[in-house]
């Protein structure tokens, strides 16, 4: 079966060219040129059940809240301004009442804290599985949404954030570890195993992307490329250097990796690294810029203060590679894609 990049390229391949489209399918967000200055951003998101979610590891009200911010990170990831979302549900007829208005309060609690508003959507019935599907729509200046293809040689690579809770807290809830039994079970552990599970967790249940200062990078144009970490750092790292027909170092010892990833790693029979590199649903914004704009991304870190550390540089060619011990390894993108 064809894996889920193989298919976009097969509809990009075939998409008509439309009048108004500056950007169409392969990048976060949909470009579209409306005039009065600003550019319209639309993209959309489709969560699945027993795919992106299962409904006993996650409140309904935290998974109202992943569903709209995984969609509103993408056009944060365009150096856009979030202003509208819709949601669509197919609902299965085992859901009760009360979960399903505690999966709109999630939403709607979600969007009115980040000055979004939700303006429509669409319900239907399922057989068996609960489906969400939500469409952001934004804006900014015209000509000045942050592609996936403007990076090239001698740029710097950041991240934001600290990576690897995520999969952390996926790989936690694959092994029977719940966030409600965590918490009741909070007193009678190690306090700093405790804190880090529940971090971790959240992390994946209820991801903050940044959407402030995604739209303030692109409104600085401080970034050439940049990209959400949703797929992992190897793969979404990829994503930026297939579009912009250049190669990249990542440095591995510059590599934030979040606290709760390195205390749990043992645990979890894995490397800290590992997830760093390659776990997915982050929402950290990966981008790249020019040297000499390092001054005011150190600026932007602490205004903001979300840490955005410099883990790598473009270079000419193709590939991905990551130094480590002073060698250097190719880094084959390992991180999630769905298979149909």
């Amino acid at each position: 079966m064809p894996g889920e990049l193989e298919i976009i390229a097969r509809l990009r391949a075939r998409a008509r060219a439309t009048e108004g489209v500056g950007v169409g399918i392969g990048d976060d967000a949909a470009v579209l040129q409306m005039g009065g200055g600003r550019d319209l951003l639309a993209c959309s998101d489709l969560m699945a059940e027993g795919v992106h979610f299962r409904r006993e590891w996650s409140l309904p009200r935290l998974l109202g809240h992943k569903a709209m911010a995984v969609t509103l990170s993408d056009i944060a990831a365009m150096g856009g301004t979030a202003r509208y979302a819709m949601a669509s549900v197919a609902l299965p007829h085992t859901l009760s009442a009360a979960f399903i208005e505690e999966l709109f309060d999630g939403m709607l609690a979600y969007t009115e804290a980040t000055g979004v508003a939700i303006i429509g959507g669409d319900t239907s019935s399922s057989i068996d599985s609960l489906f969400i599907d939500t469409i952001a729509l934004g804006d900014c200046d015209t000509g000045r949404a942050v592609r996936r293809n403007g990076a090239r040689a001698g740029d710097v690579i950041y991240v934001t954030g600290a990576l690897g809770a995520s999969a952390t807290g996926l790989l936690l809830l694959e092994r029977g570890y719940r966030l409600a039994d965590n918490l009741s079970a909070a007193a009678n552990e190690n306090a700093a195993i405790s804190r880090a599970r529940t971090q971790s967790m959240m992390k994946h249940l209820a991801p903050a992307p940044h959407l402030a200062l995604g739209r303030w990078i692109g409104e600085r144009r401080l970034a050439t490329a940049m990209i959400d970490v949703s797929d992992g750092l190897s793969t979404d790292m990829s994503h930026v250097l297939d579009e912009s027909h250049c190669g990249a170092i990542l440095r591995a010892e510059a590599i934030p990796i979040n606290d709760a990833a390195r205390l749990l790693a043992d645990e979890l029979k894995t490397e800290p690294l590992r997830l760093a590199l390659h776990g997915g649903e982050e929402y950290e914004l990966l981008f790249t810029a020019r040297p000499e704009s390092h001054a005011r991304i150190a600026e932007l870190s602490s205004q903001f203060d979300v840490p955005i550390t410099a883990i790598g540089e473009i270079i000419a060619g193709s590939g991905l590679r990551l130094e480590r011990n002073g060698a250097l390894e190719i880094l084959m993108p390992s991180g999630y894609e769905h298979h149909i």
